[in-house]
């Protein structure tokens, strides 16, 4: 379940970029699926004494459909979230109430999922008995609802500062804490900033060379989803600019003029409608270069297979 902290400010640089995220900690609970083996279980030509064997528990496609729909968690808060620090989701307030329903539509698709997975789960211990035969162990196959127990989804937000009790342990301590939280939220905000450029830079030259023709003459193959990443890093864009980059937000706008009102069937079929848009992300691309200066380390792909 989600639970709030309240803001602690911080009145130093980067106090802003406080004031307007939050922290999101998330935490997803899984079956483990694999268990040491006894090397003395296994025949090999060497010194056992150096061979270390795991076991695969259970086959089970149920159980991989868990994980795939964690890592669509993952990937959704990469995507949503901006740039801190590894592990770590900074969220922007505006877009709070959006990221909370989103993952409570999680948390009931992967309940959903769950109960798949337990009702195949007797079947599934069946089977790995068979399969496996002397490494088999029964404890490995603990009861259901046991085994229930391990699947958690939970989230909670938490404001980023300097705990106000430390100033009644010491001041020095909260005046150097209060330092490096302002440091750390100043070059949070220098590299949200940097990889927002990036990104949209990304996206202008994808969405770009899509529109190109190709060699014969012919358009080249323009999926929904390069137009449909770009649309949506606009659209939420004034949320997520808590480093109020001005000259980004001009870019943005004339990305949105370009796209506003036009399909993707039409930049696909339309020679003229193309050109047009191909000419003017060209144009807001080599206003991107001038602003993109330092390399980032979050990089967007986009697959074009």
């Amino acid at each position: 379940m989600a639970t709030a902290l309240p803001i602690l400010d911080i009145s130093e640089p980067g106090a802003d970029l406080a004031r307007k995220t939050v922290f999101i900690k998330i935490h997803l609970g899984l079956l483990g699926n694999s268990r040491k083996v006894s090397s003395s279980q296994v025949e090999v030509d060497a010194d056992k004494a150096l061979i270390r064997v795991s076991k695969n528990l259970l086959d089970s496609p149920e159980l991989q459909a868990i994980r795939s729909l964690d890592g669509d968690i993952r990937r959704y808060l990469y995507d949503t979230c901006l740039p801190f620090d590894v592990g770590i989701h900074l969220l922007p307030l505006g877009l709070i109430e959006a990221v909370d329903e989103r993952l409570r539509e999680f948390k009931a698709q992967r309940e959903e999922l769950v109960d798949a997975f337990l009702l195949a789960y007797p079947r599934l211990c069946q089977e790995a008995a068979v399969r496996l035969r002397t490494p088999h162990n029964p404890a490995d196959c603990p009861p259901v609802e046991e085994v229930r127990s391990c699947f958690t989804l939970s989230w909670q937000y938490i404001s980023y500062g300097v705990p106000a009790q430390l100033g009644e342990i010491s001041s020095l301590i909260f005046e150097t804490e209060r330092e490096k939280a302002a440091e750390a939220m100043s070059q949070a905000c220098d590299e949200i900033q940097q990889v927002m450029r990036a990104s949209l830079l990304e996206m202008v030259n994808h969405l770009r060379d899509r529109l190109a023709d190709q060699p014969d003459g012919k358009p080249q193959r323009l999926r929904e989803s390069t137009v449909q990443k770009l649309r949506e890093f606009l659209a939420t864009f004034n949320l997520r600019n808590v480093a109020d980059d001005q000259e980004l937000k001009e870019q943005v706008e004339r990305a949105q003029a370009l796209l506003e009102g036009v399909s993707t069937d039409e930049l696909r079929n339309m020679p003229l409608v193309r050109a047009s848009v191909r000419e003017g992300m060209a144009s807001i691309a080599a206003q991107m270069d001038v602003l993109v200066n330092d390399r980032v380390s979050r990089k967007f792909r986009f697959d074009e297979a």
